[in-house]
């Protein structure tokens, strides 16, 4: 994977986190991706800035100036695919909405990934992972009790990985029918996708599926517990013969029938799995349990999960040294094995380098420089 999208050249234009996702795992799968960014800025990067932008490209551009869309279109000519997250309007605006880009470029994959899509009553409403997450109903999924907010910005993630997946099949239709298209992805569409699996069908105005989920999802034998030390272990014996082993291995085979039990059936195998897991620590269990082929593993904090030996040997972990933020390690690109992108880059890092590609020379960077485009 490392080199599928090779030749590939990705556009990222006021793009949030969602983008600047995409654009990680498009360019982890080999694309190159420049990111038009504002003039001005402080040149001080974000953590996410860190990450996200490894082995991307910067130009810093003033969009609302004449001559700064110009260079934008100039980019787009030989570009690939532009991915824009403005609200939408805005790129109208600007001058460089799809229909402006397709004049220099009929091929061009246009992404606008925004908080609720293109059209619709709440198109223009602001865009905050929160929120998505609570209104597709996934909140009420992710807490056992009442729902809370959450520690990790899952709206952002999955439109990102939607993106990258709606953006490499628009790719794939270039292929055969030679021309590009216009990619209108919402946020809000992405998120609520995930229900699919789990609560995606409603009949009547009742739930098809997901009614009894939630059971499911917490027997005995298939949920997480606490250990003697605090710490949390999930037990995934889901298969009868796991489920027998575990309950056989702790002096109850009786409670096996009740372990993959929902609701008040499986109670009793409960209370027994909680009392008995409270007599070991967390990694004890895991090691003696998992020797039995049992599944288990411990719940790790995403601090520990950097040391995990798994992901470490699948390339996973990456150990990178960036000019000013000096040794670090990060999360790499799934289904590839590369470690080795470029840092990222400083804003405006490129934009000489990359105006030279379109054909500016000395005296015309310039101007642009002090005309405040660049």
């Amino acid at each position: 994977m490392e080199n599928a999208l090779k030749g590939v050249t990705i556009l990222e234009v006021g793009v949030l986190t969602p983008g600047k996702y995409c654009g990680f795992l498009l360019n982890g799968w080999g694309a190159k991706s420049i990111r038009i960014e504002r003039p001005g800025q402080d040149g001080a990067l974000s953590t996410e800035d860190l990450l996200l932008n490894r082995g991307k490209q910067s130009i810093a551009l003033n969009l609302r100036a004449p001559k700064g869309r110009d260079v934008l279109l100039r980019l787009c000519a030989t570009a690939d695919v532009l991915i824009e997250s403005y609200r939408p309007g805005v790129t109208k605006r600007l001058g460089i909405d799809y229909d402006a880009v397709r004049t220099v470029n009929d091929a061009i994959v246009y992404c606008s990934l925004s908080g609720f899509g293109q059209d619709g009553p709440d198109k223009m409403k602001p865009a905050f992972d929160l929120l998505f997450q609570a209104r597709s109903g996934l909140s009420h999924l992710l807490a056992a009790d009442a729902p809370i907010s959450p520690l990790t910005w899952l709206s952002d993630s999955v439109s990102g990985l939607m993106a990258a997946t709606a953006i490499s099949a628009a790719l794939r239709q270039r292929e055969a029918a030679g021309l590009g298209t216009h990619i209108d992805l919402a946020m809000q569409e992405s998120v609520f996708s995930l229900l699919s699996v789990s609560h995606g069908t409603m009949k009547d105005g009742l739930p098809m599926t997901g009614a009894n989920a939630g059971n499911w999802a917490r027997r005995p034998a298939y949920n997480i517990h606490q250990a003697g030390d605090g710490r949390y272990v999930a037990l995934a014996a889901a298969r009868p013969a796991s489920c027998e082993a575990l309950f056989n291995h702790l002096g109850r085979p009786d409670l096996a029938p009740l372990g993959l039990k929902p609701g008040k059936e499986g109670e009793e195998a409960a209370a027994f799995l909680k009392a008995r897991l409270q007599e070991k620590s967390a990694q004890d269990w895991v090691d003696e349990l998992s020797a039995l082929d049992i599944e288990i593993t411990r719940v790790n904090t995403p601090e520990e999960t950097f040391d995990d030996p798994q992901l470490r040997a699948r390339g996973m972990v990456c150990d990178t040294i960036h000019p000013s933020a000096g040794e670090l390690q990060q999360i790499g690109i799934p289904a590839t094995r590369g470690t080795n992108a470029a840092p990222a880059p400083n804003i405006g890092q490129d934009s000489e380098a990359i105006l030279r590609t379109l054909g500016y020379d000395d005296s015309q960077i310039s101007d642009l420089r002090n005309d405040n485009v660049i």
